[in-house]
Formats: structure tokens, C-alpha cells, sequence
């Protein structure tokens, strides 16, 4: 058992680097794409994306962040 929360452990802690980062380019496409939008529903939907971008990348790196702190806490198996 405490390998398997160890491997969650690791898992985690390699995501959370990436998460940010990966969030950060793909917010800064979407923000090209709507800079060069003509179209205003264009540039309604493109602004969808930025708000989804940033609710998706705050879930993973909580999911993340509470795994690995819980991760740590686990005792007695």
C-alpha cells in the first residue's frame, strides 16, 4: 500500500509543474486568437475558452495539490 501512494505521490508531484505551464501557452493562443478576431461571437467564444482554460487548470492543480498533501498524511498501512 505504501508503494501505491508513493507512485500517487510522484505521479502528482509531476503534474504540478507542467499544469501552469501547459495552462500559460494554451491561455496565451486563445488570447492571439481573439486579439486577431473579427467577429464579436469570435471573440465571445474565445473568451469561454480563457475562463474554462483557467477553471480546468485551477481544478487539476488543487486535484494535485490535495492528493500530494494527503499523499504524506496517510499513516498506518
Amino acid at each position: 500500500m505504501q508503494d501505491l501512494i508513493q507512485t500517487i505521490t510522484n505521479i502528482t508531484n509531476g503534474i504540478q509543474p507542467v499544469a501552469p505551464v501547459l495552462a500559460g501557452l494554451v491561455l496565451v493562443v486563445i488570447g492571439l486568437l481573439w486579439t486577431f478576431a473579427k467577429d464579436p461571437q469570435k471573440k465571445e467564444m474565445y473568451v469561454g475558452w480563457m475562463v474554462n482554460v483557467g477553471i480546468g487548470f485551477g481544478i487539476v492543480f488543487l486535484a494535485t495539490s490535495l492528493v500530494s498533501w494527503f499523499g504524506g498524511r496517510v499513516v498506518g498501512f
